[in-house]
């Protein structure tokens, strides 16, 4: 009008939420560009992130607090005089691992859910993530146990490399030096060659927690959607197969992972080099307090909680990755994102 206000007809079209929303970069990805994406979303939702960590890492905690403090690690005199005692504390240990794995496997869940709302362009929230695990417990469950019965029976193949040579030792004693060379020659080749089947098992698994959270599948159909974004693609070079960019995406962090533990591990050692400077060579040392191995354990907890968000982060955006290559899913984020819009 001669105001210079708008007319009606002229007036600016509302903006939608759907076209509101920041545009999400989906494309294909160097295995870098995957580092540094995960370390830009990890900095981006530093705070959810490490609260979930915190959270999640309550039960390990808890877990080692109450081992600790109950002394339920069986001693080597306990195995010979009480044998029954000792075999309850180790069950009681067990159990408490198992429960402790299925929680942490549960947050991954959680976690997983975080992730994929930031890493898409929405509004990561806690209590969004709690709400959607929350439909799907009993199946999140079923997994983790599965997957935890494939892990264990693939390390019949380790155990089997190490007793193997053992009984032959014991029916066929090396006399001399020679023959005992090529035995731990021979032991060392069979148990690195009965790695391979536990590392593409453990690889092939590294994103069933994506598949269960994000497409739904559970069970054993988590397990096959998992192998197959994983497994390696032979028209590709070795760099680019799943189980060898995977292997790059978590190396770094299991480094830093160690370099970590290595300093959260130093009230026992500043405990055993004392105890060393006092009894000298010969002495024998004591056992470090509860309060230096649960003061360890705190510090362990809260190292890993800053790192732990870093693994999922990883394995997600890998999942992500996969999809986008072979199956078109940034095609199908935007076909939905068009389909949204007015």
């Amino acid at each position: 009008m001669a105001d210079g206000t708008l007319s009606p007809a002229a007036a600016p079209p509302a903006v939608s939420p759907a076209l509101a929303q920041p545009e999400v970069d989906l494309r294909p990805l160097t295995t870098s560009e995957l580092i540094d994406r995960g370390f830009s979303l990890y900095r981006a939702h530093f705070a959810g992130f490490l609260l979930l960590a915190l959270l999640c890492q309550t039960a390990p905690l808890l877990n080692q607090v109450i081992v600790t403090a109950f002394k339920l690690n069986p001693s080597q005199s306990d195995l010979l005089q009480t044998p029954q005692a000792a075999f309850t504390k180790l069950i009681i240990i067990a159990a408490l691992g198992v429960a402790s794995h299925l929680i942490v496997f549960c947050f991954e869940m959680i976690i997983t859910f975080y992730i994929a709302d930031a890493y898409l362009g929405k509004n990561p929230s806690v209590t969004d993530s709690l709400r959607k695990f929350a439909a799907c417990v009993p199946s999140t469950l079923w997994t983790a146990v599965l997957s935890m019965v494939l892990i264990g029976l693939t390390l019949i193949f380790p155990v089997l490399a190490l007793v193997g040579p053992y009984i032959y030792s014991l029916l066929y004693p090396p006399v001399d030096w020679i023959p005992l060379l090529l035995l731990g020659l021979a032991t060392s080749l069979f148990f690195i060659i009965a790695l391979i089947p536990v590392l593409v098992v453990f690889m092939r698994l590294m994103v069933v927690v994506p598949a269960l959270a994000l497409e739904g599948f559970s069970g054993w159909k988590s397990v096959r959607r998992s192998s197959q974004l994983v497994r390696y693609d032979p028209g590709q070079g070795i760099f680019y197969w799943g189980e060898m960019r995977l292997s790059f995406l978590l190396l770094p962090l299991f480094i830093i992972e160690l370099l970590i533990l290595s300093l959260t591990s130093l009230p026992l050692i500043i405990y055993q080099f004392s105890e060393a400077v006092r009894h000298g060579g010969g002495g024998q040392f004591s056992l470090p307090p509860d309060s230096t191995v649960i003061l360890s354990q705190i510090l362990t907890f809260l190292a890993i909680s800053l790192i732990l968000p870093l693994y999922p982060i990883a394995t997600t955006l890998f999942y992500y990755d996969i999809r986008i290559r072979r199956e078109g899913f940034d095609l199908e984020v935007m076909a939905r994102q068009l389909g949204e819009a007015p």
